[in-house]
């Protein structure tokens, strides 16, 4: 895989936002192999030991979902919210799935995958444990996912940034601000903009 976003951890690690890949190796008719590709897959993001600078470790990885995944994250890093004191990692989050494990194997390129979710991934994020999936918030109704079938589409609903204050979660949205607790994530308010 490959980072698009580095962001400091402490002194000696730091957190690596980007996406995972596979390769693929490229056959001729007869079966041999001419070539190799790497196609990207799902996010990755990873925490590396950077002490020795010329020997950086993976210590922490999580891959998320499936080919189509996405975050706003990759291409702004105000997309990020981390708090080292809170052991708090958030960022949006367009969830993308291969329903069918089948479909992965047999082709001979990877598969896209299905609509499955948009909003905000919250991890706990220690030295010790490396990323734990705390929980999402989606600002999306059940009604607006059977509407996005497999396809994900722009809606102003989908969460773009994160951030606390004090002991609440709150995420934002074109239309939406909503407001969870932030040591279990149970919504305790939310409110619609104005058009």
């Amino acid at each position: 895989g490959y980072s698009d976003y580095i962001h400091p951890y402490d002194d000696n690690h730091i957190l690596g936002f980007g996406k995972d890949t596979i390769e693929i190796e490229q056959k001729d008719l007869y079966g041999n192999i001419i070539g190799r590709t790497a196609f990207y897959q799902g996010i990755k993001i990873a925490l590396f030991n950077v002490k020795d600078v010329r020997n950086p470790v993976e210590e922490f990885q999580v891959k998320i979902g499936d080919r189509g995944t996405d975050s706003e994250l990759l291409r702004n890093h105000k997309a990020l919210l981390f708090s080292k004191e809170k052991n708090l990692l958030a960022f949006p989050l367009t969830l993308m799935e291969v329903k069918d494990n089948k479909a992965r194997v047999e082709e001979v390129f990877p598969s896209y995958g299905q609509f499955a979710f948009q909003g905000a991934y919250v991890y706990n994020i220690d030295l010790t444990k490396g990323f734990v999936l705390k929980g999402r918030i989606s600002h999306l109704s059940d009604e607006d996912y059977l509407k996005a079938g497999n396809y994900w589409y722009d809606s102003d609903k989908a969460v773009e940034r994160i951030l606390y204050i004090d002991d609440v979660l709150y995420t934002l949205s074109n239309d939406i601000i909503k407001a969870n607790r932030l040591s279990d994530l149970k919504e305790l308010r939310s409110l619609t903009l104005p058009e």
